[in-house]
Parts: C-alpha cells; sequence; structure tokens
C-alpha cells in the first residue's frame, strides 16, 4: 500500500475540504431503492426450481440446479445493462473432491460471479454473496423437493438486490456479487472461489455472507425482525480483521438503516458450524457472516411433509420478505460506504506517554489521503465509543515519514484505539488497530544450558 508523505497530510489539514459527507446522500438514497418485492420475487424464482442440489438437473430450463444458475446468470444479465459496462456476469466452474457420505468423490461445482469494476482502485475488492445450492433431509438427494427459500434463496437475493440497487452507480473499489454453488456439501463453492482470488493475489478487503436472512418466527412463537446477526472470526484478540470489518457493517446499519440493527457476535459462526465465509477467513481476508436472529430447524435441511400437525420444508410462504430487505439495506450501506471509502490507514503501534495519560499512535494513511478519525473504546466493550476527527487531534510528522497522533485523556492501559481514513466526501473506511503487545513475547531469551554444564 502506498501512503501519503506525513508533512504534505499536516499541510492538508488547514484547506477546506468541500463536499464533505456527501457520500451520506447518496448512500441514502442507494438504500431507499431496496424491494423487498424483488427479493421475495428472487426467492419463489428460486424456489420453483424444485431442488438447487448440486447433484441435481442440468439438462433442463425449468427445474434443478442448471436451470437455477442460468437464470441466475441472465438476472444478473439483465441489471448489468444499467452499469454502463462496468458489471459483468460469469460462471466459475471447478471441480472439486466432496468428502459427504453418498456423494461422488468430485463434483463440478458453478458459481455465479457478477463483477462491478471500481473506476479508481479496482484492484481493492469487497465480496457479498449468498449460496444458491439447497437440501432436504437426505443431504445426498439430488432429486426430490428442495425449495431453500431462506437456507438460502434468501440470501442469494439480497445479494442481486444489493447489485440491482448499486450497479448504476461508480465506487472506486471493485464489488463482487456471488452466488455460490455447493455449500451444504461442505462450502465447496466458495471454497474455490476465495482459492482462485488469493492465488491471484487479490487484495480483498472484505466478504460478507448472506445465509438464512429470511426467517423471523422463531421455534419458540415469538417474532425476532429487529436485527441481524453478524458473526466473525478473530484467530487471537477481539481486533481481527474481520472483526473490524463487522463493526464497520454495524456503523453503516445504524446510521442507514432506521428501526433495525445489527448484533455483534464475537464468534465465527453460529456454534460448532459454517458459512462461506469461512472460506475467505482461512486464506487471511476479512470476512463476516449476516444470520437471522433465530432459525427455525424444522424449515432448515427438512423434506416437504407435514408432521405431527406441523408443515415441515423451507418454503417461500413462511419467509418474511420485508425482514430479508432490511438485511439487504444494511448491505448496501456498508458497500456502498467501504468501496466509496479509501483503504484502511497503516497503523505501526501505539504507546502511553511518559509525561501524560495520552495515548500516542504511529500510523500512514493512504495515498491521497489527508483525511482520518480516531476511535476508542474500554477494552470490555464491543464497539467504538469514542471518535475524533483529525483536525481536532495533535498529528505531527515524523522522520520515518510517518504520522504521529497524540490522543490527549486516552489512556492506552485502559483502551482499545483505531483509526479509519476518511476520504473528502465524508465515506469512512473500516478501523486500522496497532497490534496488542504480547509481554511474554517481549521478554528478553535466556539461552537454556544443559545439565551439568556450570555456570
Amino acid at each position: 500500500m502506498k501512503h501519503l508523505h506525513a508533512a504534505a497530510v499536516v499541510a492538508a489539514l488547514a484547506a477546506a475540504l468541500p463536499g464533505q459527507d456527501a457520500v451520506r446522500d447518496r448512500i441514502r438514497a442507494a438504500v431507499a431503492e431496496v424491494d423487498g418485492a424483488r427479493i421475495e420475487a428472487t426467492v419463489r424464482k428460486l424456489c420453483a426450481f424444485g431442488t438447487r442440489h448440486v447433484l441435481s438437473r442440468t439438462d433442463s430450463d425449468t427445474e434443478g440446479t442448471g436451470a437455477a444458475r442460468r437464470w441466475l446468470r441472465a438476472r444478473y444479465e439483465e441489471i448489468a445493462k444499467a452499469s454502463g459496462g462496468r458489471l459483468t456476469v460469469a460462471l466459475q466452474r471447478t471441480k472439486v473432491p466432496c468428502l459427504r457420505r453418498g456423494m461422488p468423490r468430485e463434483i463440478e461445482v458453478v458459481n455465479v460471479v457478477a463483477t462491478l469494476r471500481g473506476t479508481t482502485d479496482p484492484g481493492r475488492i469487497y465480496v457479498v454473496g449468498g449460496h444458491y445450492d439447497s437440501r432436504n433431509s437426505d443431504g445426498a438427494d439430488g432429486e426430490n423437493a428442495a425449495p431453500g427459500a431462506v437456507d438460502d434463496a434468501s440470501g442469494t437475493a439480497v445479494a442481486m438486490e444489493a447489485c440491482r440497487v448499486l450497479a448504476g452507480r461508480a465506487f472506486p473499489a471493485t464489488i463482487l456479487f456471488v452466488a455460490y454453488d455447493g455449500e451444504e456439501q461442505g462450502l465447496l463453492g466458495s471454497k474455490a472461489h476465495a482459492q482462485h482470488l488469493a492465488q491471484a493475489g487479490a487484495r480483498i478487503d472484505g466478504m460478507i455472507t448472506c445465509d438464512i436472512v429470511g426467517n423471523t418466527t422463531g421455534m419458540d412463537g415469538r417474532t425476532y425482525d429487529g436485527y441481524v446477526r453478524c458473526f466473525s472470526y478473530a484467530p487471537s484478540g477481539n481486533d481481527s480483521f474481520g472483526r473490524s470489518l463487522a463493526r464497520a457493517v454495524r456503523r453503516a446499519g445504524r446510521e442507514y438503516v432506521d428501526g433495525f440493527d445489527v448484533k455483534l457476535i464475537f464468534r465465527g459462526d453460529r456454534y460448532g458450524r459454517g458459512g462461506d465465509h469461512r472460506s475467505f477467513f482461512d486464506q487471511g481476508y476479512p470476512a463476516v457472516r449476516m444470520t437471522e436472529p433465530r432459525e427455525d430447524f424444522s424449515r432448515q435441511h427438512q423434506n416437504v411433509r407435514d408432521r405431527d400437525g406441523r408443515p415441515y420444508g423451507d418454503l417461500p410462504d413462511y419467509a418474511d420478505f420485508a425482514y430479508s430487505a432490511n438485511v439487504a439495506r444494511v448491505v448496501v450501506a456498508a458497500l456502498a460506504e467501504l468501496a466509496s471509502a479509501p483503504p484502511p490507514p497503516l497503523v505501526s503501534n501505539a504507546r502511553l506517554a511518559r509525561d501524560a495519560y495520552d495515548t500516542l499512535l504511529l500510523f500512514e494513511l493512504p495515498n491521497g489521503v489527508d483525511r482520518c478519525e480516531f476511535v476508542w473504546r474500554e477494552t470490555t466493550e464491543p464497539d467504538w465509543t469514542h471518535v475524533i476527527a483529525m483536525a481536532d487531534a495533535d498529528v505531527q510528522p515524523t522522520r520515518s515519514g510517518r504520522l504521529l497522533a497524540r490522543l490527549q485523556g486516552v489512556c492506552l492501559d485502559d483502551v482499545v484505539v483505531g483509526v479509519r481514513s476518511v476520504s473528502a466526501d465524508g465515506a469512512r473506511s473500516r478501523v486500522a488497530t496497532p497490534p496488542e503487545p504480547d509481554r511474554f513475547a517481549q521478554r528478553p531469551r535466556t539461552p537454556r544450558r544443559p545439565p551439568g554444564s556450570g555456570r
């Protein structure tokens, strides 16, 4: 990542930034265009193919996974007509090993990938997707009905609606909208896609999977429609790239989607389970999962039937499309903000000043960026609670060409601090934090003497 010389940044602080915060009006306009009726139409169309199991028919235009993926491609190509040539659509076909019982040792997965190319920073990429494959009670059954309305036609429809809304707008960064295949057989489609991107050296700054985002009636009979859960992985600590992305998604949702919240869940996924974001985390990319508050397991992975007077099966008549539309609004807001913003800063380290209870933060801004914000929170807080603009902070250039910020009255012992880039029109990146020091790693190592060697 190239970074702007520190002295130039400090000098630019005195200059007015015309049009700052104009991005908010653009994002609000985009969010307002999300249409729940379109999401419902997409879900019902996908369910109408009967099953989208990875082993289902590919030789029909009305049944099976082949018909579903062709319809998805055609719909994305229709959306592309409003993009001025910036949205392109392709099928990613890959033969992959499969370890699931009753399945062939090798199967073909086909992802539908719509690429909205960025204007000025196309190498920086955001990904949003859902999986279009489905299954019933038998994970190897490629013939019988598996409508998969909520799991996961709902997420596939959210990603498509986000594409429809955003395709006619220009963003500095690139956005990929993906319908993944083979999720039910071990995240096969997303693994193939994430591995392909990693091998190509792609700069993925964030991946959002929308999986099971259409049910609001819990098994307890209560309605849960006021928030969406956002899961994120963290190998250690609480400030991984994924957690940073989750907080950015939550901030966008709270800023632009009235009456609907994003609940941060500091666990990679639901307990003992997984989703397509795991494939991106495994390649070192920031990734989160959006999922409804309470899943109804009488709908998921069930044959369509009545049992003890109760209907089973993942049918569209039991989905809440107004809820899915709110999830789509969060996704649109998050992607529009992050793809409009510069990359995150590069934060080298932080330390407590010796003459006051101030935090000293050493960092670099991306090339061409002269504005940022500093944030902090108590170590036990889930999200950022304080923010200060760069223009209101004490920021000085250093001999190394980096910037040194002094956050007055912020005692580093008790808080986590971070920095996010801000574009000239007010778009904010996800937050970058300094590495947490490990006291034991800092301790000098004394070579152990062999027994009997003396002093």
